[in-house]
């Protein structure tokens, strides 16, 4: 084992000088290095390929075969299985006839109630005019979600806040507006009266509901109401 391991390493290490020396000549010939830099590099390419060569075909080799040692380590025989001949054989098991079940009598269907029509939103007290009607309102958005009257021309916050206070959260609800309902706002915007009408909410509201809201935006850059 010593022997093989020795004659081994000896050829690794022969092969590594070899290497060593052509990379050392090639070096000086065309590549122009000085001879010092060429014999250091030469030296570091025997070192490594050498050691290379020696991990590669001299560390754990079995020296009959070529071939690492854990390959050549033999292997236990696999213990004897018993046949299946020689099993007891389980009794079968009967399965089980699912009894039948008498039908189930199905249960009424609920009847959900009808929801209560919304009511007019009450009236206050700084709203009453005397002019006009006041326009129907709803006790909530729909929905929970309120259109944002305020991209109507002439509804700020605060008459927005006046309009939620009537019930009127849609346009589709200002659209609906008569002569009477157009009246009852003109006289119940503080400071803001006639504005309704001089702002045409309502042509406004109609061309959201029928056109569509980005439309209206494109209209409302040259007041094309």
């Amino acid at each position: 084992m010593a022997m093989y391991d020795d004659g081994c390493r000896g050829k690794a290490w022969i092969g590594g000088a070899v290497t060593g020396l052509l990379v050392m000549l090639l070096l000086l010939t065309m590549g122009h290095q000085s001879f010092a830099a060429a014999l250091f590099l030469g030296l570091v390419v025997f070192l490594l390929f050498g050691a290379l060569l020696v991990w590669l075909f001299c560390d754990g080799r079995d020296p009959g075969l070529g071939v690492p040692r854990a390959l050549s380590t033999p292997v236990a025989a696999p213990a004897p299985v018993t046949p299946a001949a020689d099993l007891p054989t389980p009794a079968p098991v009967e399965a089980e006839q699912p009894k039948a079940e008498a039908p189930k009598a199905e249960a009424p269907a609920a009847v959900a109630p009808e929801a209560p029509a919304p009511k007019a939103a009450p009236v206050a007290a700084s709203d009453a005019t005397g002019e006009g009607r006041k326009p129907a309102g709803l006790p909530g958005p729909r929905n929970g979600q309120a259109d944002d009257l305020k991209k109507i021309e002439g509804i700020g916050p605060k008459l927005e806040e006046r309009l939620h206070r009537w019930g009127v959260f849609h346009f589709d609800q200002i659209a609906g507006w008569g002569p009477e309902e157009i009246a009852f706002a003109d006289a119940a915007m503080p400071r803001f009266k006639g504005r309704c009408t001089r702002d045409k909410w309502v042509a406004q509201a109609k061309i959201i509901v029928d056109e569509g809201l980005e439309a209206f935006l494109e209209r409302a850059k040259t007041n094309d109401y």
